[in-house]
């Protein structure tokens, strides 16, 4: 769905959709139906301090001004896996640092991202043929499923780390740098950031919170529902963006 908005209609809705917590959502549900409610629970405490080093990943890709592919995305994996290894096994099983170290770093990859030059691309949209779709389910849901199960297998502290694993960004940033280019990829990581630091963290405020009261089928409602205010400024800030 995010590369297939990103060929219609640019990096605006392609981004906002990309960026809302869908990936780590489906993560925090799964650990839920695998093991408890209550691993659910304790996987939310590290899950935002795991989408601020994930937020980094999106930095990482977009900063290198000359690099291809390959190599931009074998650096921002290269630098966002040992950090969210570390967070796994360092960081302070504590809630409300996990919160904030979330929105620090969430704001100084912004604000760096902010001031990477990239060439406007020109947008000319496009449509996926029906092989290039299947190609694309295929390669987006083996990535996902992977991400799902080791945050399944991994137990509740380290399985919400990696709840927010950039599975949906590095699949999309994959097809649109061979549909559209490396640049276009590139502005597309903008709007994943903007989307994401509006409603990802605070996904995993609301999922705590819900997950204990309601369960972990009702908590994800209630949780999307809690951020939809959000998600609308979201795509009131992206919507416009082409490329």
């Amino acid at each position: 769905m995010v590369t297939g908005l990103a060929d219609r209609f640019g990096e605006g809705p392609a981004g906002f959709l990309g960026g809302l917590p869908t990936m780590g959502a489906l993560n925090l549900l799964s650990i839920g139906v695998t093991q408890s409610n209550a691993a659910a629970v304790q996987a939310t405490t590290l899950f935002p301090l795991g989408f601020g080093s994930t937020f980094a990943f999106l930095l990482f890709y977009a900063a290198p001004k000359k690099l291809g592919f390959d190599a931009r995305m074998a650096l921002a994996i290269g630098l966002w896996l040992p950090i969210s290894a570390l967070i796994a096994l360092l960081a302070p099983d504590d809630f409300t640092v996990s919160v904030v170290a979330s929105f620090g770093i969430c704001i100084v990859a912004l604000m760096l991202r902010s001031r990477v030059s990239a060439p406007r691309v020109g947008f000319v949209a496009t449509r996926a043929g029906a092989r290039a779709t299947v190609y694309r389910g295929i390669l987006g849901g083996a990535v996902v499923i992977s991400v799902a199960t080791l945050s399944a297998v991994s137990g509740p502290l380290v399985g919400g780390v990696f709840s927010a694993a950039p599975a949906i960004w590095s699949s999309s940033l994959y097809v649109m740098s061979r549909t559209k280019g490396v640049e276009f990829s590139r502005s597309l990581t903008w709007t994943f950031m903007v989307a994401g630091i509006l409603t990802v963290t605070p996904y995993g405020i609301a999922a705590r919170y819900f997950f204990s009261v309601a369960g972990v089928w009702w908590g994800t409602l209630f949780s999307y529902l809690c951020i939809s205010p959000l998600a609308l400024v979201a795509w009131k800030l992206t919507r416009r963006r082409k490329g």
